[in-house]
This record gives structure tokens, sequence and C-alpha cells, in this order.
């Protein structure tokens, strides 16, 4: 056999290792796919987390309609009520939500407009609400069945007319099912809104759909209602009309239907009914899910007297949805006051009113300050040992 040189093994080896690394090119890109060839600043990044949703909410209270504010809006041509929420608008601007308790109803007959003890009035006030940028309508009252069946008609008719989301009241069964929504950026919250009742008043047999009434009965209806807004939302608020009048602190009704909503789910509550301001509690329930309640927001604008019945609140919340979760980031309650002077009725952000304004008050001869209405504020925002002490009469 002829023996192979040293300079002929040699490039065979070479060639040999050159095949042998071909091969293995190969099968990387039989079995791994082709080789990345791209450079690090061309990888994509990992994408971004969401950007927080905020939704920002501001809530009043009572929009109580008695005959002397009826008439203060009577011009040449109709009715006019645009005078009082003027002071106030701007300050409400900036939130999503503007929502008002409309203690009252409306009715088209201005033979039957009327103030205490059964209301009904123009739709004109309805009208200022929407052009003072209110979007949120808390219709459900003791004061929904006034003017019975004609006076929910007219209401509702007026407000689906109008760019507002309407709560409490329903013209139909199927209605009264429906889970009314927010949504900003898909941020969605549920709203509600309940009496307790309606002055002794009984839908008839086969209305029950109109009003949404809080009972005892009616818990498994209202729990399942709650759940089903869970399930079609991120946050859920609800506006109860509860409490008694007058008392400036939340009564065992309160608490107790705060402590079934706060079981159910609910996440912010903004009540109603009192005529006058209560305190803010922020709720943590047995299963440790937290409600913040404000258990009455006091009278937007009306004819009663006495500082602490002309005193209402703003309650403001900030609502959040990012990465990890929602939840109710921010939230405070602020003063404001219904002025009177000339007949003519308007309100004011609390920080607005000077004591000269309030030296022009036509119910307090000269005597009113803006520290004394600041004051009884506080003392009862703060719990106080003792509620002030005021008439308690309606002003018709």
């Amino acid at each position: 056999m002829n023996k192979i040189s040293k300079s002929t093994a040699a490039l065979l080896a070479v060639c040999f290792l050159c095949l042998a690394g071909a091969l293995g090119l190969v099968c990387s890109l039989i079995f791994r796919g082709p080789i990345d060839t791209a450079t690090a600043q061309d990888t994509p990044a990992p994408p971004e987390a969401p950007a927080a949703v905020t939704i920002e909410i501001a809530a009043v209270g009572d929009n109580l309609m008695h005959m002397p504010l009826i008439k203060s809006g009577r011009t040449d041509t109709g009715y006019n009520f645009d005078g009082f929420y003027q002071n106030i608008k701007a300050r409400l601007a900036d939130a999503d939500i503007r929502a008002v308790n409309q203690e009252t109803v409306f009715i088209n007959d201005p033979s039957r407009y009327s103030g205490y003890p059964s209301f009904g009035g123009p739709t004109a006030v309805g009208e200022s609400l929407v052009r003072a940028g209110f979007n949120v309508i808390e219709q459900a009252s003791n004061h929904s069945y006034d003017m019975g069946q004609d006076g929910l008609r007219d209401t509702m008719e007026f407000w689906h007319g109008q760019p507002v989301t309407l709560l409490g009241v329903n013209d139909s069964p199927e209605a009264a099912l429906r889970v009314d929504k927010f949504v900003k950026d898909g941020f969605t919250v549920a709203l509600m809104n309940y009496t307790y009742g309606l002055n002794g008043y009984v839908l008839p047999s086969g209305s029950e759909h109109l009003v949404n009434v809080l009972s005892d009965e009616a818990r498994p209806a209202i729990a399942e209602q709650i759940a089903r807004a869970k399930a079609e939302s991120d946050m859920v608020v609800l506006f109860p009309h509860w409490g008694t009048e007058y008392d400036t602190e939340p009564d065992e009704y309160q608490r107790d239907w705060l402590k079934f909503f706060n079981e159910n789910g609910v996440d912010l509550i903004i009540g109603a009914h009192p005529h006058v301001v209560q305190p803010v509690e922020d709720y943590v329930g047995e299963t440790g899910y937290r409600t913040v309640v404000f258990y009455s927001l006091g009278n937007f604008i009306s004819n009663q007297d006495s500082v602490v019945k002309e005193l209402g609140g703003v309650a403001r919340a900030t609502l959040v949805k990012d990465k990890n979760g929602c939840r109710i980031e921010k939230y405070s309650l602020e003063p404001c006051f219904t002025h009177v002077s000339g007949g003519k009725y308007t309100v004011y952000m609390l920080d607005d009113y000077t004591d000269e304004l309030a030296r022009t008050h036509s119910k307090y001869g000269g005597s009113l300050t803006v520290e004394r209405i600041r004051k009884t504020f506080d003392d009862i925002v703060n719990v106080p040992e003792e509620a002030p002490a005021e008439a308690q009469e309606e002003a018709a």
C-alpha cells in the first residue's frame, strides 16, 4: 500500500474540518431556523404597561325646587334658571362625571307647578342643569311620585332628550334591569340610584319598575343588579336617597345599607336626602372590601332657612384603573352655599363666597359670615359631639 505523504495528510485534515463545519451550519439551519443577524438596537422593545386611566367625579346634593325658586326663574317668555348655577359651573367643569340629585320631578302642565309637600316644576330647571354641565341625573327620591305617573312620564321624556345619563327611574321593566355606565378609555364605571321610599305613595301593581326603591324584600334583586353591574364594569358607584332629614350624623338605616352595599362590592356611595351635610367615611367591611361613603351632600339649592340647610357639599373622587387594578385614589368634600338676595337664588363654592356677599344674604339681616358657615361645615364633617341646632321645618 502506498503511504500518504505528510503534506497530503495535512491537506486532507483541513478539508475534513471544513466539511464538518459546513455540515454543522446546515444542521443549524434545519433544526434551529435561520441565524438572527439583527443587531441589539434592531430588536423590538417589550410592550409598555398600559397607562393609568382616571375618572374624576364631582357630585352635588339636593336640587330642591320650592315655589319661591320656581317663581324666581320666571321670565317674559317662560322660565330660565341659569342663574342658580352660574357661579359654580366653572368649578365643576374639570370632572368627567358631574352628578346632581334632582330631588323633584317636572310636570308639563304649568297649572300643576307646586312646592312643598308635593313638588312639580318646569323642565327649564333641567335645561339649566344641562347648560351648567351636569351629565348624570339622580332622579330616585322620596318625591319621585309627587305628581304621579304624569310627573314621572314628563320627567323621563324630558331627560331622554338630553345628553345625560338618567338614574333611578325607568320607563319599562326592561329599562329597570339596565346597567347604566360611564366609559372612558376602556375604564367602565357602573352608576346606580335608589330611594328609601316615596313619602307613603305605593307604585301601582305592574308599575314597580318606575322607581328604584330600597326595601328588605328587594335586597335579593338589588344584590343581583349590583352583581350584574360588577360583571359589566370595573367599579360601581351608587347614589342612595336615604337617612334622617336634618340629622347631621348617619343613622342605623344608612349604616345597615352601607354594610349590604359593601358586602356586594359597591366601591363608592354618594348619598342624598337629609337636606344637611353628613360626614364622609372610608369603610372597610368584614371581608376587607373597601367602600368610600359620602353619607349626605345636603342641599345644593333650596329655599330652606338656616345655615346648616343652605350649606351643601361637593363630593370629589378620583377613580383610577392601571396595571395594578382599580381603586379610589383620593376623595374630598368641598362646601358650597346657597345665596339669596333680592328674590334671586344662586350657589357659590364656599371658597368663592365672601363676607361682603354674606352680608347681602336676605335671610340673615347682615349677620352672616363666611367663618360661621365654615365652622358649621367643619363641625359636621369632623363628626361633632353635638349637631348644629337648627329649625327643621320645610320652607314652602
